[in-house]
């Protein structure tokens, strides 16, 4: 009967405590509750669900154009997120009923070298036409017109983004475009139409500019299912910067569901440093409770990617 008085006095106490916690640091308080909600419903879905990013590791490599010897790496430690090809989009043709190629493909080049049973992504990077030198009103027009691609021209471009699951050992497929805002209703039927192409079991990733994530809707507006995730690139971010990192200390997680599974960081960043340590002041971005793809601006070696295993791995 005492230990029972003992127990109620404690609990009673913890909930006053915590009415009072919230009540003055309600912004703490609810970071807080959602780390604690993430990370119970991370461990729920890891187990549960058979599609999606689910069977995907949490530390991801990517490997781009350069050569890579990735061979340290144990199945079990990471995966690696490898350039695949790039595709140079071109001008559009004025002929509706033109299905001739509206891209240039670029295969990877350099060789990829890693331990036999490593988990793959293909990645496809998307590059934009250049736009010649004219006045604002003449760049919008032109801008509005680089993607107006017939039904049959983007299904070509799909289909040579979907061809990217025969690559042995693929685990899933990952888009890297920098959509301008022009290019969004594009960007929206492409990915529609290349998850048609893929099997419901293998995960469509793609990149996302930090600003898709926080302010900008086209994301959340995509039909559900299209793809698995939205990667938030939080390097090489310009003039945005500022405003994301102030968005990252506010304690406030992406209002872009897709957004909100995985962080893309830098080595050579001092913000990706400050979100590649596991004492992160950032409590809603621990690191450890999301899946991390990890740049570096020259070949992986040994000890660079023992340093990042250490600090996101338990």
């Amino acid at each position: 009967m005492r230990s029972s008085k003992i127990a109620l006095a404690l609990l009673m106490a913890f909930s006053a405590s915590a009415i009072l916690f919230a009540a003055a640091r309600p912004r703490a308080a609810n970071a807080l509750a959602r780390h604690y909600l993430y990370s119970r419903s991370r461990k729920f879905f890891r187990h549960a669900r058979s599609g999606g990013t689910s069977n995907l590791p949490a530390v991801i490599f990517w490997a781009w154009e350069r050569p890579e010897d990735l061979r340290f790496l144990t199945p079990d430690q990471a995966g690696v997120a490898f350039l695949a090809k790039t595709i140079y989009l071109q001008p559009p043709s004025t002929d509706p009923t033109d299905s001739s190629p509206s891209f240039i493909v670029r295969p990877r080049l350099e060789p990829l070298r890693i331990a036999v049973g490593t988990p793959l992504i293909a990645v496809i990077r998307m590059e934009t036409p250049a736009l010649p030198r004219l006045s604002s009103l003449q760049q919008n027009q032109s801008a509005l017109h680089a993607f107006t691609y017939s039904d049959a021209q983007r299904a070509l471009l799909a289909s040579e983004i979907a061809g990217t699951q025969s690559v042995s050992g693929v685990s899933a497929i990952q888009i890297d475009f920098d959509a301008p805002s022009s290019a969004h209703p594009f960007y929206t039927a492409l990915l529609q139409d290349v998850r048609g192409q893929l099997p419901p079991t293998l995960p469509l990733s793609i990149t996302a500019l930090a600003s898709w994530c926080i302010g900008d809707p086209w994301l959340g507006q995509l039909p559900p299912g299209t793809i698995d995730e939205a990667v938030p690139m939080l390097f090489r971010m310009g003039p945005d910067a500022g405003n994301v990192a102030k968005f990252l200390h506010s304690g406030d997680d992406f209002p872009v569901a897709a957004c909100r599974g995985s962080l893309g960081l830098s080595t050579d960043e001092t913000l990706s440093n400050d979100l590649l340590t596991a004492g992160s002041k950032f409590s809603t971005f621990h690191p450890r409770e999301k899946r991390v793809y990890v740049f570096a601006p020259r070949s992986w070696t040994q000890s660079a990617a023992k340093t990042i295993l250490q600090e996101l791995q338990p």
